[in-house]
C-alpha cells in the first residue's frame, strides 16, 4: 500500500489535530523508509523493517519519543497506531513477514493492479472524508481540498502502472 499510508495519516490528523501532519506522514511510511535505507546498506531482510515484531518496536520507539517531548499520551498513542497500521495496510496489498523466520502472510492485491487501485482509491476517499469532517465548516467548502485524495489516487495509479505496465 502506498497512497493508503498517507490516507491513514489523514485519519490520525482528524482524530488528533495537535499532531503535525509533517510527523504523521513519515510515521505512516516509516517501515518502507527503513527498508529503503537498509537496502542501500545491502540488507534486504524485510523482517527487519516490516515484521510484526519490528513494527511494534518501531511504533513504541516513535510513540515514546513523541511522549518524551510533548507529554501528550493520547497523541503518542495515535502515533503508535499510525506506525502500527503500516503492517495491516501492507497485509491487504502484499505479503509481509510475521516475525523473523516466521511465515509471510498477506492478500497480495498487488498481483491484481486494477483491483488494487480501486480498493486503495476507495480507502483514500473514505479516509479523506473522515479528515475533511474534522475541518472547520468554511474549509470543507473549498474544492481545492479534493486535490489531496486525487493526488494520492494519481500517485497510486502511477505506481501500479510502473509496477505492472499491462495494468490488468
Amino acid at each position: 500500500m502506498y497512497a493508503g499510508h498517507a490516507a491513514i495519516a489523514l485519519v490520525a490528523k482528524a482524530r488528533r489535530r495537535a499532531i503535525p501532519i509533517a510527523i504523521l506522514v513519515p510515521v505512516a511510511f516509516a517501515p518502507d523508509w527503513i527498508k529503503v535505507l537498509l537496502s542501500y546498506a545491502g540488507n534486504t531482510n524485510a523482517a527487519i523493517s516490516h515484521s510484526l515484531v519490528s513494527v511494534a518496536i518501531g511504533a513504541t520507539l516513535v510513540a515514546g519519543a513523541y511522549y518524551a517531548f510533548t507529554r501528550a499520551a493520547g497523541d503518542a498513542f495515535v502515533l503508535w497506531l499510525t506506525y502500527a497500521s503500516h503492517w495491516a495496510a501492507d497485509f491487504v496489498t502484499g505479503t509481509k513477514p510475521t516475525w523473523p523466520g516466521g511465515p509471510q502472510v498477506g492478500l497480495l492485491l498487488y498481483a491484481r493492479p486494477l483491483a488494487d487501485v480501486i480498493v486503495e482509491s476507495i480507502f483514500v476517499i473514505v479516509c479523506y472524508l473522515i479528515y475533511r469532517r474534522s475541518l472547520p465548516p468554511e474549509s470543507r467548502k473549498r474544492a481545492i481540498g479534493w486535490l489531496i485524495p486525487l493526488g494520492l489516487i494519481g500517485m497510486q495509479i502511477l505506481f501500479a502502472a510502473v509496477q505492472s505496465p499491462d495494468f490488468s
